[in-house]
């Protein structure tokens, strides 16, 4: 559809009837990990140091919902006190986000300079090994269309852990608290509408009984 609206903005004859065609949109299937994981992947020993200093910045990821692509670049100058002030590469939009103890933690160890210069792609083998290393090894089934069919499959849930999982795991969180507004996350994670923010974040059923749960609709 998107070629062929192209190609008559360059006035070439195309088929009309295409604008009635309605493409439906399927969601990929993603993982999100828990504080308690987050703090479990922090605090593991036994990694070396090149592992260690690829955990610390997926764990600063996991805290500010930053994208790999801003996560990976911090540098002094984007720490405050309080914050880190970022403009992110994907929008130009300039994010402040409050620090993370654990965050607070790592800058201090290695003098604001977390940044380790890693391809994407080197770096999601190191944290899938580094997961696959702490335990994370939860069975995962999961659905997914291929060719017209829905095929299922089986993985551990390491094997489903990237860059992009810190983001999904600090928005989710953020979100789990029930403290925070959606609109005071969405300002964090630069998402424009509710809609997309909610097909962003990751949560079970379980989640959402828990997240209501403590309401005063379901007391006396």
């Amino acid at each position: 559809k998107a070629m062929i609206k192209k190609a008559g903005t360059y006035g070439y004859a195309v088929d009309p009837s295409y604008d009635d065609v309605e493409i439906e949109e399927e969601e990929i299937f993603s993982v999100y990990l828990s504080m308690n994981e987050i703090t479990r992947i922090y605090y593991f020993r036994g990694l070396t140091k090149k592992q260690e200093a690829i955990r610390d910045l997926f764990v600063v990821g996991c805290l500010t919902a930053l994208r790999y692509s801003d996560y990976s670049t911090l540098t002094r100058d984007n720490f405050s006190a309080d914050y880190i002030t970022k403009v992110t590469k994907k929008t130009g939009k300039k994010v402040i986000i409050p620090l993370h103890d654990y965050v607070r933690e790592i800058y201090s160890k290695y003098d604001g300079e977390i940044s380790k210069g890693l391809c994407i792609q080197h770096f999601n083998r190191y944290i899938k090994m580094i997961c696959k290393t702490v335990g994370l090894t939860d069975v995962i089934k999961y659905n997914y269309t291929r060719g017209g069919k829905l095929v299922s499959e089986t993985k551990e849930k390491w094997q489903l852990i990237s860059s992009h999982s810190a983001r999904r795991s600090a928005a989710t969180n953020m979100y789990l608290t029930g403290r925070m507004k959606t609109y005071e996350i969405m300002q964090l994670t630069g998402h424009t509408t509710e809609k997309s923010f909610f097909r962003y974040i990751r949560i079970s059923d379980q989640d959402k009984a828990k997240h209501i749960a403590g309401d005063s609709f379901f007391r006396k």
